[in-house]
This record gives C-alpha cells, sequence and structure tokens, in this order.
C-alpha cells in the first residue's frame, strides 16, 4: 500500500491576474512550463521564480509540451497555430499550421521526432466524404506535415502517445475514444464508457494498458486488443481527466474540486489533495515523477506541484519476469514470434527512457572497457550507462555514480531485483531471480572502473544496496 505519509507539496505558485490553461516539467525538474492566456512562463524551481516569458500567440494559447530532451517546448491554441520554442533561449523557432483551426492539443513523440495536434473543425480529410475533426502530424525536425488522421465528429481535447511510440490515443469532447496504429495510421478500436462518456485517458508505463474515467468508474482495457481488463467503481461526478505514475500504481483522479489518488494494487482512494478551488487539470512528469495540479480559485490562478511517494516497491515486475522468461527461451533455441515482437517494444521503450545519457556513457564506457561489469558482455550495442543513484539531473552523470551493464541486467538493476554488495562487489540476487538463468551471476565479483573515485562509488553502491528490502529479509 502506498505510503501517504510521503506527499509533499514542493512548489505553490499564485498569479491573481491569470488562468493556467496548461504546465508541464522538463525532464530534468528543473523548471516549469505553464500557459496563461497568450503567454508561456518558465518557472526556475530552484529558486521558484519566473525566469523568462515567451510571447508570440495572438490568442488564448489551449495546450503546451515539452520535448522528451527537455529543450523544447510545443504550444497551440485559439490563434490555430503550434509554435515551437527553444527553452533555453525563448527563441520561437518554427510556426506549424494547415487550416484555420483552433487547436486544442499538442504533443511530442516519445522519440521527439513528431508533434501531433488535435483541431476543432470538422473538414474532409483524405479524400474522406464524411467531415471529421483532425490530429495533425508533423515531422519535428523539418515541419513537415506527415499526416492528416480524421475520424472523431467533435472536436479534439487529448492526445497521447505510447511510450513505445508505437500507438496514439485520441480522445473527443463527446467522451469518445480512437486508438491509432502509427506505422499504418488507421484506427484500430473504438472505445465508449460502459455507459458514459469518458472524461480522461492515459496510457501505463510499461505501453501495455490504457485507462480512462467516467463519471462513476475507472476503465482498465488492453492497449493492443480494446478488451476491457478490469473497472472500479467509484463517485467521480465531474471528473475531468486522470494521469498516472511513474511505476504505474498510483492513479491520480482530478475532479471539478479536489484531486483523488488511488493506489492500484488495493484498487483503493488513498490519498485526497487538498485543493479548495474549482476547474482542476494535472498532469505527471513521467521522470521525475512529480504531479503538476493547476487551478483557478477566487484569489487566482494556482499552480501545486506535489512530489508522489516512492512507489519503487511497487513497479510491475512484469518487465523482468518477461527478461527472464525471454533470457530461457533463447538458452533453449525456442522461437516464440509473440515474445519477439514484445521484446521490439520492451528495447524501444528502454531507449526513449534512457535517452539523453550519451557524454555519461562514453565516460563509463572508457571507465569499464567496454564491458558489462556483471556479465563481461562486450556488444556494445546493448551496453547502457546505469545510474546507481537514481539519474536526478546532471549532478548525479558523475562516473562515480554509473556502471556499464548489460541491457537485461540494467533493467533488473533498476527494478532492485539486482545489487552490488559494496564491501565485496560481489553481485547479489533477489530471491526472485535465484532459480533462472541469471543465477549464474549470484557472488560474482565485478570489474571495478579506472580513475573514478572509490570512495564516492562505494558509497553509491551502499545507498543501492540499502533500497534492496530482500537483503535484510
Amino acid at each position: 500500500m502506498v505510503n501517504t505519509q510521503n506527499w509533499e507539496c514542493v512548489y505553490n505558485y499564485t498569479d491573481v491576474a491569470s488562468y493556467i490553461y496548461g504546465a508541464a516539467i522538463t525532464p530534468d525538474g528543473k523548471k516549469l512550463v505553464s500557459a496563461s492566456y497568450e503567454k508561456i512562463l518558465i518557472h526556475d524551481l530552484t529558486t521558484n521564480k519566473i525566469c523568462n516569458i515567451l510571447l508570440g500567440h495572438s490568442a488564448l494559447i489551449l495546450s503546451i509540451d515539452i520535448s522528451p530532451d527537455g529543450k523544447f517546448v510545443a504550444s497551440g491554441g485559439d490563434d490555430k497555430q503550434v509554435k515551437i520554442w527553444n527553452l533555453e533561449t525563448g527563441e520561437l523557432i518554427n510556426t506549424l499550421s494547415l487550416r484555420a483551426d483552433v487547436i486544442n492539443c499538442v504533443a511530442f513523440s516519445p522519440d521527439g521526432q513528431f508533434i501531433a495536434a488535435g483541431g476543432t473543425n470538422k473538414y474532409r480529410n483524405n479524400d474522406s466524404q464524411v467531415k471529421t475533426t483532425t490530429i495533425y502530424l508533423w515531422n519535428f525536425q523539418t515541419g513537415k506535415l506527415i499526416a492528416t488522421l480524421g475520424s472523431h465528429r467533435l472536436r479534439i481535447n487529448q492526445i497521447i502517445f505510447s511510450p513505445n511510440g508505437q500507438i496514439l490515443v485520441s480522445k473527443s469532447s463527446n467522451g469518445t475514444v480512437k486508438v491509432w496504429n502509427l506505422e499504418t495510421l488507421k484506427v484500430i478500436y473504438k472505445l465508449r464508457g460502459e455507459t458514459n462518456p469518458i472524461n480522461g485517458i492515459v496510457i501505463s508505463p510499461d505501453a501495455k494498458q490504457l485507462w480512462g474515467i467516467t463519471i462513476d468508474k475507472i476503465l482498465n482495457w488492453d492497449l493492443y486488443t480494446g478488451k476491457l481488463i478490469k473497472s472500479l467503481c467509484g463517485e467521480f461526478k465531474y471528473t475531468l481527466d486522470l494521469c498516472i505514475s511513474l511505476c504505474g500504481t498510483i492513479l491520480i483522479v482530478y475532479l471539478f474540486n479536489n484531486i483523488q489518488a488511488w493506489d492500484l494494487t488495493t484498487k483503493k482512494q488513498v490519498f485526497l489533495f487538498p485543493f479548495d478551488c474549482h476547474n482542476i487539470f494535472s498532469n505527471i512528469n513521467k521522470i521525475t515523477d512529480k504531479l503538476i495540479s493547476c487551478a483557478y480559485t477566487n484569489q487566482g490562478a494556482i499552480i501545486k506541484i506535489w512530489k508522489l511517494p516512492d512507489c519503487k516497491n511497487y513497479i510491475n515486475l512484469e518487465i523482468a519476469s518477461f527478461l527472464i522468461r525471454l533470457e530461457n527461451e533463447i538458452s533453449s533455441d525456442t522461437f516464440i514470434p509473440g515474445s519477439i515482437k514484445d521484446a521490439r517494444i520492451k528495447i524501444f521503450t528502454s531507449i526513449v527512457v534512457r535517452r539523453g545519457q550519451k557524454i555519461f556513457r562514453e565516460k563509463l564506457l572508457n571507465a569499464y572497457n567496454k564491458l558489462c561489469v556483471i556479465t563481461e558482455c562486450d556488444v556494445e550495442h546493448v551496453l547502457e550507462a546505469a545510474h546507481i543513484y537514481p539519474y536526478k539531473g546532471d549532478d548525479t552523470n558523475k562516473t562515480w555514480n554509473g556502471l556499464i551493464l548489460r541491457a537485461d541486467i540494467h533493467t533488473l538493476f533498476d527494478l532492485y531485483l539486482i545489487t552490488i554488495n559494496p564491501e565485496t562487489k560481489k553481485v547479489c540476487l533477489s530471491p526472485e531471480l535465484k532459480n533462472t538463468s541469471y543465477s549464474k551471476f549470484e557472488g560474482k565479483e565485478i570489474r571495478l572502473p579506472q580513475n573514478v573515485n572509490l570512495n564516492l562509488f562505494k558509497e553509491a553502491l551502499q545507498w543501492h544496496y540499502k533500497q534492496c528490502t530482500w537483503i535484510n529479509n
């Protein structure tokens, strides 16, 4: 069960003369970007001050998103344009527009290659005889329009990419959800609530499930088939949207006048955010696991950032068990097409999550002589830079805080199923891995890095070692 004592409000911003229409945190957790009327405000979260204001829209901004590398901001709104900004300099670098169509939502793809936007007006898309609202898909680098996807009958007010970049999910204002295959650009299936419209959607971090909410239920579907997995009943009158934590076990439901947190492991509400206001919306930064809540009160617009409790103990172990099964299947020369396809999804997701670490990885490859410290694998394509103490920005990109690990070992290390004894420098395995093909690594002494502060290296290993509760058990 989630520890409700650890919910903490870490940022509080009020603007008496404004209204907040969108907000997002950069991947490094250092900046907050919010939309207020026709302005974009850049908040420095290290100083709690506004450090820049981006001007360029001529009308209300309805949506913003930050690129996965944290370098760019996309915004769209009533002036019928999508604008791209350099977050560091504040420079407007591109304006995307096809028609006189109000843009209700914008989103970057997980690899940062594409920008999607949802429109309002009806057009005949792709030679269709039926007029529909439009999803616009642009190439981010070139600004070239790749596709116009038409299927919804009313304005599109939510667009989300799956973490592996294979699926796009869109929702219109009448509560209809469409799930698109991004390779074929076709609708795979559509969804409606069992008895009521769907008010908000979110995809699980493992890219396997789709969650939605109506006025009386939280619904959970298989992302690829649309099959209903389960539904949770509750009092969700005036529901606006929902989001999910990085570990995939805390679901945030935001209503007209409060925000609820649900523990999906117990299927119970565990926290009610103290918000005496109305017109709430929220979002979770998928890297720092911080909840952004914005609202309008009698005192003006409010932004609060909540640090979610540490949920490493609730991480879905399906990824770890999958990797174990996959290695066993490979070692036994068993070919299972479904597993190979699933492997591609996992690998793609892993690459996306670990992007932006090129310099850190190069330093670690040199320190460890381009070998996995546990398996001694020398295939550079599968070697990854693993943080011992979790990534919290550039300050944690130090060679003493890193290991070179084979991709599957990296995942198990991040899941605290593999650790290293800081005194003996020997590998320790969780009981869940004892009777698997990974058991051969138990007690193996790791390769030590070259030209690294070994005292700091030992301290980092001690921290990781202590996080593995099964050690003491």
